[in-house]
């Protein structure tokens, strides 16, 4: 089966991107415009998450024990990573709750908002972005979106074998109402849900498309340009400041999906280099576990300042966060710098390891469990960095 290795290389450059949009240092990159709107790239996962899923099952789901396979394929992808990072959240917190006793201070105490044990029963079924009376960003925060995706694969499958001859109208028209109501800004859900429901459908949607022109002449289209100029309005409409900018994204995305899938532009060259592979390959992990590391650095800093006898943070108005938030300041662009690469290359030390001995166990077992010859777990790719 064919693998997208262009959209899989966006995927893991769009990973990097969200662990910079995380990264509170004061005088580094991470504070450029550009990754303080990263959070649009969870679109862009949704979308290629949609994509993949219909390349992979679309014509595949017809039955019940097509489901049952579909279902443990999916939960032995997404399970092992999410509960062991769960696990790590557990130690940390507890780690927190022992250096209190300390004396060290942090955002909030240990066990409590984001982390309280309230919050631990939806985080372990993944229900924390469907729930009001959850907290979205709790434990793990990046999980929100896992927690979203996880049950859109299950709805997607249902409606891949009620609706078997209709299911692209269904998803067509699930996907516009979710941006209808995006756009409304208004709804007794929680508004994350319609940003994985309406980008989810419409990449399924999508690849639609794609399978429809993906053996046309397209020789009269430039697609160096058309690659360029994909890549340049992104980055333009990230860094805008407009209303609905959410929306605006997800379509744009949309194209630059379509066109990047048929992998025939400069661009797309580029991205088949093996470092941007590797990068899409630990995608899914870099999204996962970043969140454990940036903690443990910054609570290194805030003990390293005690020590020193100096304040190594600055307490600053978050810009994905209501409240205010620790930020590490050196008073140095260059040490500043210095922390954030030190961070990126832990995130991507720690990522490979959890690729190789936790993410791919997980797929063999999902091989396992699957027992009808043939059935399959499907490629690597994996919406939620994403």
């Amino acid at each position: 089966m064919k693998r997208f290795v262009v959209l899989d290389s966006f995927r893991g450059l769009c990973a990097v991107a969200v662990v910079l949009f995380h990264t509170y240092v004061v005088q580094s990159i991470a504070e450029l415009e550009f990754f303080k709107n990263a959070f649009l790239f969870v679109e862009f996962f949704f979308i290629l998450s949609g994509f993949v899923l219909f390349h992979t099952y679309g014509q595949r789901l017809n039955n019940a024990t097509d489901y049952k396979d579909f279902f443990i394929s999916r939960t032995a992808r997404l399970y092992p990573l999410h509960l062991t990072m769960l696990g790590v959240y557990l130690a940390l917190e507890l780690g927190r709750s022992l250096a209190e006793k300390k004396g060290f201070s942090f955002n909030e105490p240990a066990f409590s908002g984001a982390t309280s044990m309230h919050e631990f029963l939806p985080n372990l079924l993944l229900l924390q972005s469907w729930l009001n009376s959850a907290m979205t960003g709790s434990f793990n925060y990046p999980a929100w979106s896992i927690s979203i995706e996880y049950y859109l694969y299950l709805i997607f499958g249902v409606m891949a074998v009620l609706a078997r001859t209709s299911k692209v109208k269904v998803f067509a028209m699930v996907s516009l109402a979710a941006f209808i109501t995006l756009w409304n800004g208004e709804s007794w859900l929680k508004l994350e849900i319609f940003r994985g429901v309406s980008c989810f459908f419409a990449g399924a949607c999508l690849y639609v498309l794609y399978d429809r022109i993906k053996d046309l002449d397209l020789d009269a289209v430039d697609f160096n340009l058309l690659e360029i100029a994909l890549v340049l309005g992104s980055y333009r409409l990230l860094v805008s400041d407009i209303d609905h900018k959410g929306v605006y994204a997800s379509l744009l995305f949309c194209v630059l999906i379509l066109v990047f899938s048929l992998e025939r532009g400069v661009v797309s060259r580029l991205l088949h280099h093996r470092f941007f592979v590797w990068l899409g390959a630990l995608s899914f992990s870099i999204y996962l576990t970043h969140a454990a590391i940036l903690f443990v650095f910054k609570s290194a800093v805030i003990v390293l300042s005690k020590v020193l006898h100096t304040d190594l943070t600055e307490t600053l108005q978050g810009h994905d966060m209501p409240n205010m938030v620790k930020y590490i300041s050196t008073h140095s662009v260059w040490l500043d710098n210095g922390i954030v690469v030190l961070q990126l290359a832990a995130v991507l030390l720690v990522s490979t390891l959890t690729y190789k001995y936790v993410e791919m166990p997980g797929v063999q077992l999902g091989k396992r469990l699957t027992r009808r010859k043939g059935s399959t777990p499907g490629p690597n790719l994996q919406g939620a960095a994403q």
